[in-house]
């Protein structure tokens, strides 16, 4: 566990890139009577983050039930004034998007990569979290993905930027 907090604090996600084994077949795949499908509930995570489009980033905004008041930083998010918008900082707006499937998230990058099973971002797929030292988004596929971006900006769909990502995706669905 302490090895996971210095990787958190360091951001260095690669010396926590190999994470959890991966599930075996079949694992985490819906298949209980009168439970949504794995890709009805992919769905309904993207839905979530696809009808925040144009709100303001905001450090620190962001809940289970959308957009809240950011918060101080010291630095850049205050210049921008984040502390007086409602919004959306990258990890809130997963924390949004993952609770219209009843997944809970911290509201920190470092924390959600260890959130759940973790697979080669060459595998990612639709609904998959994609991470970056101090930030993460959501992978819609084709090479775009859902994100909130940093302080000035707004929630917007953008190019998977591949400088920088972390080896591995979290997969929750």
């Amino acid at each position: 566990m302490q090895q996971v907090a210095d990787a958190i604090s360091r951001a260095d996600f690669g010396s926590i890139a190999q994470g959890p084994a991966a599930p075996g077949p079949g694992a985490g795949q819906g298949g209980n009577a009168g439970t949504p499908s794995n890709s009805a509930r992919v769905e309904t995570v993207v839905n979530r983050a696809l009808s925040q489009l144009g709100m303001p980033y905001a450090w620190g905004g962001g809940d289970a039930n959308g957009p809240t008041r950011g918060i101080r930083d010291g630095g850049v998010a205050d210049w921008h004034g984040d502390y007086n918008k409602i919004g959306f900082d990258c990890s809130g707006l997963m924390i949004y998007a993952f609770a219209g499937i009843g997944k809970a998230l911290p509201h920190y990058t470092g924390y959600q990569y260890t959130a759940g099973p973790q697979f080669p971002v060459a595998t990612r797929q639709r609904g998959d979290m994609l991470f970056w030292p101090g930030h993460v988004a959501l992978y819609l596929g084709d090479g775009r993905m859902v994100e909130a971006p940093q302080s000035g900006d707004v929630v917007k769909i953008s190019p998977v930027r591949m400088a920088g990502i972390s080896p591995m995706v979290v997969r929750l669905v």
